[in-house]
């Protein structure tokens, strides 16, 4: 794929096993880069195990994908396929985030191959779309690197401690 690989890296999807894993690395990804997402730390650490589990049960539509080093969850990222007749030759990414100690090794890229192989082998599946924060370099520069263009932005999309934020559009198309 795009990006080199690393002998100590899993890259999979991930299941209920993973959940307390996976709910450390969200709350600390909300934590350290709060205007890199659509939620907020506030609002998940309310929400019980049972709501992260959920978030993990794999299905038709939806995976989570972890990195794993030595056996450690340290990436995530979330793709989404439209339910909707009319929509479901798209998908969504959602929720990228790598560990910040962990950055700099190509795991972001390594979990971006896996979402868009995955997304390649869906039948009928055309785009994949996500947004970034305006002036979130390395996010957009992962991206451009695995193909995506921006078409769009979309002006104040988020607030996040009183500041707004804008937010690129992206897309890649299969």
């Amino acid at each position: 794929m795009q990006f080199e690989r690393q002998a100590k890296m899993n890259i999979r999807r991930l299941s209920s096993s993973h959940v307390a894993e996976y709910r450390r690395l969200r709350l600390r990804g909300l934590r350290e880069s709060p205007a890199a997402f659509g939620s907020s730390y506030a609002e998940e650490v309310k929400l019980s195990r049972k709501a992260f589990v959920a978030r993990l049960e794999q299905s038709e539509g939806k995976w989570v994908f972890g990195a794993l080093e030595n056996r450690r969850l340290v990436g995530v990222v979330t793709m989404i396929r439209e339910a909707k007749m009319k929509e479901r030759h798209k998908a969504s990414i959602y929720g990228l985030y790598v560990d910040q100690k962990m950055r700099g090794k190509g795991i972001g890229g390594l979990l971006l191959d896996r979402v868009i192989q995955t997304a390649r082998n869906l039948p009928k599946l055309k785009q994949i779309r996500l947004a970034v924060v305006e002036g979130n370099d390395a996010a957009l520069q992962l991206y451009a690197v695995a193909g995506f263009e921006v078409y769009g932005r979309e002006e104040d999309a988020l607030m996040v401690r009183g500041k707004f934020y804008s937010e690129l559009l992206l897309a890649l198309r299969l």
